[in-house]
């Protein structure tokens, strides 16, 4: 009997680990919590329940999803029992969460020796989320359906002079048949885009924006609305590019 417990638990640890692998958010407690995030450039944490549900934990677990191809940041979750042994309750304690408050999101950077709070007040979303961690650490996180090479190159087009767009489009053009095949609808996506800015200037980043959200908010199917989601994403890399571009002309 004691064998088949230990298989069954064996195999529920590594189905455990499997599913965090899978979803990017790691589980992390008291005892490993100093460890791991000392690994790491930044970790994202979000003091929660023992056991995490809603449009919150979806928002967190949607950028933890996003961001586990990125090796300089951790996501995780730190789960607070508030009954038995109150497992995480100290940890928790020490970072200004309690069951009043959760979740509680704060960023630690390596370095630092006070986290940044995350505030939820401002939109407890994906995107915020996202905004939240780029502002303060400078690293990369893609929204679905960009592809991080194709959004340097977007960047690098905008801020390219008109005559120059020509041969950073055919980068572009390389770059896409280095790819692999699952981002081969997106490329399309980010070719129309650079041609049409090329015969159309950049003034058809905004407009092709507000003719995208225009259909989103028609009745479409959910395979459409992926779709539109996609433009409009990858749309935000050039718009996010050309922001950048007029605030150094700005500053100088």
């Amino acid at each position: 009997m004691l064998r088949i417990s230990l298989f069954v638990c064996v195999i529920f640890s590594t189905l455990s680990v499997y599913k965090a692998s899978k979803s990017g958010l790691v589980e992390l407690d008291e005892h490993s919590f100093e460890k791991l995030i000392n690994k790491f450039d930044a970790a994202l944490v979000k003091f929660d329940v023992a056991y995490p549900y809603g449009d919150k934990h979806d928002a967190f677990l949607a950028l933890a999803l996003e961001a586990k191809e990125v090796d300089e940041l951790l996501v995780a979750d730190v789960n607070v029992k508030d009954y038995g042994e109150k497992d995480n309750e100290a940890l928790a304690a020490k970072y200004g969460a309690s069951k009043e408050t959760f979740p509680v999101v704060k960023l630690f950077l390596k370095g630092k020796s006070e986290p940044v709070a995350f505030d939820g007040e401002k939109g407890f979303t994906t995107e915020q989320l996202r905004k939240f961690v780029s502002d303060n650490t400078g690293l990369y996180l893609s929204l679905p359906g960009c592809v991080r090479q194709l959004d340097l190159l977007a960047a690098k087009f905008v801020k390219t002079a008109t005559a120059g767009r020509d041969n950073v489009f055919k980068e572009l053009q390389e770059a896409c048949k280095q790819l692999p095949e699952k981002h081969t609808a997106s490329c399309e996506v980010y070719k129309i885009i650079m041609k049409k800015i090329l015969e159309k200037g950049d003034e058809f980043i905004k407009v092709e924006t507000e003719r995208v959200k225009k259909l989103q908010s028609g009745k479409i199917s959910e395979e459409k609305k992926k779709e539109l989601g996609t433009r409009l994403n990858i749309l935000q890399s050039f718009q996010y590019a050309l922001t950048e571009r007029s605030k150094g002309k700005n500053e100088l």
